[in-house]
């Protein structure tokens, strides 16, 4: 796969399936860009592991709401980078991503983070067994290889804050309607998958309060769907 620099902007080839496809190196700055030009940075495990212990030990319980809140912001930039490229490289510089499946756009959004190291997910939208909590406005994501889950150990609690908040930020944005955004399970407590339920705020609360209580994520959407 390549990337054709048309008009000062990047045309992508859609997908990117290897590293050197979506990153390019600049040896002389020591700088990492990723394929639309913005900066980036290769960090390890060690270094998220050490972030996220390090923002808990300064703020305590609050860790959790600003790395939610961290995720929020990143979606609101990101989504604006991410609609201009979906209307020149599939609209034809006319039609909007609002015009196109969500489905199609959403795995679209999410594929160069995949690239990224940030974990494969599963957005199932139209998907008949989840037929009765889409139509109360919910969606799943099933995360595979959460970069944060993965770097936390058994910490025996989600710990995947920022996706949280990144998914609730993307789905406002694309809904043009406040979303909200709760983790149901997570890898740092033994599950195989995280799974992640985005919602009205109202959901995501009584979500939230039946968590809290010990529900499991079978039975909270059971209760909400």
């Amino acid at each position: 796969m390549t990337i054709e620099v048309v008009d000062g902007g990047f045309r992508g080839y859609h997908n990117y399936y290897h590293p050197e496809d979506y990153f390019k190196i600049d040896a002389d700055k020591g700088a990492i860009y990723l394929h639309d030009g913005e900066r980036a940075a290769k960090v390890n495990e060690t270094f998220i592991n050490g972030l996220h212990l390090g923002i808990e030990e300064e703020v305590g319980d609050s860790s959790s709401l600003l790395m939610y809140q961290t995720g929020l912001q990143w979606a609101a930039l990101d989504m604006k980078r991410f609609g201009e490229r979906m209307r020149h490289e599939y609209g034809g510089g006319k039609t909007d991503m609002w015009q196109m499946n969500k489905q199609f756009v959403m795995e679209t959004w999410w594929w160069p983070l995949t690239v990224q190291g940030f974990g494969a997910w599963r957005l199932t939208l139209g998907d008949k067994h989840n037929e009765a909590l889409q139509s109360k406005g919910l969606s799943i994501v099933e995360l595979c290889n959460s970069a944060v889950a993965q770097s936390m150990a058994l910490a025996g609690k989600p710990v995947c804050h920022m996706y949280a908040g990144l998914f609730a930020g993307v789905f406002s944005y694309y809904d043009r309607e406040e979303r909200g955004c709760i983790e149901l399970q997570c890898y740092a407590m033994g599950n195989d998958v995280c799974k992640f339920l985005i919602g009205s705020q109202k959901q995501m609360n009584a979500a939230e309060f039946w968590t809290k209580e010990g529900a499991t994520a079978a039975e909270v959407l059971e209760r909400l769907g």
